[in-house]
Parts: C-alpha cells; structure tokens; sequence
C-alpha cells in the first residue's frame, strides 16, 4: 500500500510523464527514511 501511495503521490506533485517508467515497480525505489531520534 505504501508504494501505490508513493506513486500516486508523486504523480499529482507533477512527476514528469517522460519519466513514469521510474515509477515502475521493478524500477522503484523508495526514499530511505531518516531517523528523528
């Protein structure tokens, strides 16, 4: 669920359409977190 969340996300903040293979599942990498402790 997080990475369709992820996608979706980024594609309503105005990812480019030239890029939307990036977003493939096989091609996506989500942001590593940082911790805030």
């Amino acid at each position: 669920l997080a990475y369709l969340t992820d996608v979706l996300t980024r594609i309503v903040n105005g990812h480019p359409n030239r890029d939307i293979d990036l977003l493939l599942p096989w091609a996506y990498r989500a942001q590593a977190l940082k911790a805030v402790a």
